[in-house]
């Protein structure tokens, strides 16, 4: 009985094992194991003997996938049983969280398209920031096709995930064994010589079948390996490759033609290995993919005599001698200049002509918005919820929620803590967050990121192609408050000041020059937010020495903030300028008003002014910046109407900024009606369409007229150095035109409360410090052509006017003006 126990339990660990192993990836929680755990498991735990006897008379498995001991919920493997949880040890539990999205699936549709083309580049590059699921999408592609994966990380970072490759990146990217380019390309040939035959080998020593019949489906065939690798197995078998490699180590002279065909030899003998263990289905279709994870470590240059080349060209000539087998290689990494970019869709006629014809569009989708909570539904929470952390990470980049979620209750404070340090070390690139010094770029970065600074469009020289977008920030409400903190470290430890920041990228042309005034105009309403924030929350800055940005604050502590001191009464007493009946006060019908914006969106058209874009607006953390087909609106900054309420659309308001640089003497409209852009609707949405939840002390929209209120600003940051007959800053009634006091109404009208504000300097606005005008001034510095010339007396501008660097009237000289008459073509003289 007992010889008989002990055979059971050892086909029962097998069995168990196999279970495991081939169990779909949304039915195994707990990763693959050694076959000592498994034996492990089967001693300790007489239930799993049990269910497995169950098992096997019913043929149904899932019981046993289920149990806590294969789930990792008994006791014995609970974290509880673990020290403290920090950024290095809570980042392998965070990859493992289930995956979220189709991106590795759409992206072998796409390498499947790509080998189709007639003529094809091999190989494309995954560029993407840091967070946003490269390494985890990949490692889920691996499941779908037949994978070799590098990761080829520089060994002193340390704490990073996955774990590098130290002996591949050894091999290949230490420069001390690499003695000119054609040793470089030796040595790559020979290590895909040496990484087909040991793959090769593997596959069939590991991947057995009986029959034809029983061939294994593409997918089962690449998630079978990728487990077999995600075992020791996988050092063990780069071990032997880079052994081998070192022992034919090829000289300065080796013959690169043998090289390649044993390269070409060995590929082929894996590829009929694949074959035969798996059925593919169609013969276009990728057998074999190769990712290089960390690829910026192949972007040092190889000194040579004559000419230089990157070990990343180096790498992919070697790769490009493969196009017409099914085989693709990935490279990932956070920086493009690994290799050339590939042009835009309009471009790819004419890049035929500078031999870029094969060259594959790199990949940047990757996971985004993809929390398991979404999509969110509007009126299932409260503003106190949208500033907490684990909120905000919800949004963007996987990287952040991932973390936090995996902590456990009592390290959940610190771990989120971590998780903020973490993001605020990435933006500056380095993990002394309260330095005393930081980059001039991590510095520009923090500033972008607060306020989505217009970058001059830059013009690639080599293909003479028209200047292209190559980045922009989406909405990340957890990255904007990591930026919000660092700044405010910035500006009171540093005595640095943002409109410094901005005006030594406007000197050195790295920002739009057209785009000042809009630039000027964020900067400011962002300031304003921020010192509001601090105001509101001293108590809080006091204990904990930091504030929260994404909690929002008043909107008339806001307006405070924004505007100087002397014109507080005026705006914050003024009624609706479209009414001739509503005496209700701006601070009476806003006393309840919420803004929250940490960070800026640009939009495409003019859909987003409406509450319900509002709404989505307000619970990111973000204001808009309009697009220029939106008539009037430059900058959209949700409102919501009463704290106090559920979050709908029916809470939500706006404030409109139109911003411009005023010229003397010239003149602007001076109202926004939000007839015109529809912003409030007649009627919510169907509750199939944009749910709208409302409590039961609130009456519904359609009960009542909708009279929520809006407020408009027009701000002229001209620098008008002439004396002013009219205020500084206007608001209510005393703003409006003598067009508006014609055809006021008082029917069906949302009242409207205008602030209009005129100049740059700290007499009309309340962020400008004492001494910053210049500055200012510079940053709103005019765009004629004279005026921004270095030398101003008349001499030389009538020196630069002789030029005739343009033609206008304004501008003839003299003797022009005697050619002109003298050349007249007048037919009567």
């Amino acid at each position: 009985m007992r010889k008989r126990a002990e055979v059971y339990q050892d086909s029962g660990v097998n069995l168990l094992a196999q279970i495991h192993l081939f169990a779909p990836p949304e039915a195994r929680t707990r990763p693959i194991m050694h076959i000592s755990e498994y034996e492990k498991l089967i001693e300790d735990n007489a239930d799993i003997v049990q269910a497995l006897e169950s098992a096997i008379e019913s043929d149904h498995y899932e019981e046993v996938l289920s149990m806590p001991a294969l789930t990792g919920e008994d006791h014995n493997t609970s974290a509880e049983n673990y020290g403290p949880l920090n950024i290095d040890s809570a980042t392998p539990i965070a990859w493992k969280a289930k995956y979220q999205g189709k991106y590795h699936e759409v992206i072998l549709k796409n390498i499947n398209s790509m080998c189709c083309a007639p003529v094809h580049a091999s190989s494309a590059a995954v560029i993407q920031s840091s967070g946003t699921g490269k390494s985890r999408t990949v490692h889920e592609l691996a499941a779908l096709v037949f994978t070799i994966p590098f990761n080829i990380r520089h060994p002193r970072e340390r704490g990073a995930y996955p774990p590098e490759d130290t002996k591949i990146w050894g091999y290949l990217c230490n420069m001390s064994n690499i003695k000119s380019v054609e040793h470089g390309i030796a040595r790559t040939a020979l290590f895909f010589t040496h990484v087909f035959s040991q793959v090769a080998n593997e596959v069939k020593k590991v991947l057995r079948i009986s029959g034809r019949e029983n061939k294994l489906h593409p997918g089962d065939l690449a998630y079978r390996w990728r487990e077999h690798l995600s075992q020791k197995t996988r050092s063990l078998l780069y071990e032997q490759i880079i052994n081998a490699c070192e022992e034919a180590e090829p000289g300065r002279d080796a013959d690169l033609h043998t090289l390649f065909h044993e390269s070409d030899k060995q590929l082929n003998e894996l590829l009929k290995a694949l074959d035969t263990v798996c059925a593919f289905p169609n013969l276009h279709d990728v057998k074999v993919l190769l990712y290089f994870d960390e690829a910026h470590e192949l972007g040092y240059t190889i000194p040579n005599r004559t000419y230089k080349q990157k070990l990343y060209d180096v790498v992919d000539s070697c790769l490009q001698r493969f196009e017409h087998y099914p085989i693709f290689t990935l490279f990932l990494s956070t920086q493009s200049p690994i290799g050339p970019l590939a042009p835009s869709a309009e471009l790819v006629g004419s890049t035929q002509q500078w031999g870029m014809e094969t060259l594959q569009a790199c990949f940047t989708e990757m996971p985004f918005d993809c929390h398991p909570s979404f999509p969110l539904r509007p009126g299932t929470f409260k503003l106190e919820e949208l500033g907490e952390l684990p909120f905000l990470a919800r949004f963007g980049r996987p990287l952040f929620w991932t973390l936090i979620e995996a902590s456990r209750a009592r390290d959940k404070s610190y771990l989120i803590q971590d998780t903020m340090n973490l993001a605020r070390a990435k933006l500056i690139r380095t993990n002394d967050i309260v330095g005393t010094t930081f980059s001039p770029l991590a510095m520009l970065v923090m500033v972008d990121v607060l306020i989505t600074i217009d970058y001059e469009p830059r013009q690639d020289s080599a293909h003479a192609s028209p200047p292209l977008p190559r980045s922009g920030y989406p909405s990340e409400p957890f990255l904007a408050e990591a930026a919000s903190r660092q700044m405010y470290h910035c500006l009171n430890s540093l005595r640095c000041s943002m409109s410094g920041l901005l005006l030594e990228n406007f000197d050195c042309g790295l920002i739009d020059l057209s785009q000042k005034v809009e630039n000027v105009m964020r900067l400011l309403l962002r300031m304003a937010y921020m010192n509001a924030i601090v105001a509101e929350q001293a108590d809080k800055i006091h204990r904990t020495r930091e504030p929260n940005f994404s909690k929002g604050c008043s909107f008339l502590a806001f307006l405070k903030a924004l505007f100087a001191d002397q014109f507080h009464e005026v705006i914050l007493r003024s009624t609706p300028d479209n009414s001739v009946t509503s005496t209700c006060a701006l601070e009476d019908a806003f006393e309840h008003a919420v803004v929250r914006f940490t960070h800026f969106i640009k939009v495409v058209d003019n859909s987003v002014v409406s509450t319900r874009s509002v709404l989505s607006g307000f619970v990111r953390g973000a204001a808009f910046i309009c697009h220029n087909c939106q008539k009037d609106i430059n900058i959209l900054i949700p409102i919501l109407l009463d704290r106090r309420h559920v979050l709908n659309e029916a809470s939500m308001s706006a404030l409109f900024v139109q911003v411009k640089r005023r010229r003397p003497g010239s003149s602007t409209e001076c109202s926004i009606d939000k007839k015109a852009h529809g912003f409030f609707p007649n009627k919510f949405s169907t509750e199939e369409e944009h749910e709208v939840s409302m409590s039961q002390q609130e009456v519904s929209i359609e009960e009542q007229e909708d009279t929520r209120p809006y407020v408009t600003l027009v701000a002229e940051l001209g620098v008008d150095k002439s004396p002013r007959k009219e205020p500084l800053v206007a608001a209510g009634n005393n703003n409006r035109c003598s067009s508006d006091r014609a055809t006021l109404e008082s029917t069906g009208e949302h009242p409207r409360y205008s602030i209009r504000a005129y100049g740059c300097t700290e007499t009309t606005w309340k962020v400008i410090n004492a001494g910053e005008g210049a500055t200012y001034e510079k940053l709103l510095s005019t765009d004629d052509f004279l005026a921004d010339h270095p030398r101003q007396d008349e001499a030389s501008l009538e020196l630069v006017r002789q030029m005739l660097p343009f033609w206008h009237d304004g501008v003839m000289r003299p003797d022009h003006e005697k050619f002109e008459k003298s050349g007249s073509m007048d037919q009567d003289e």
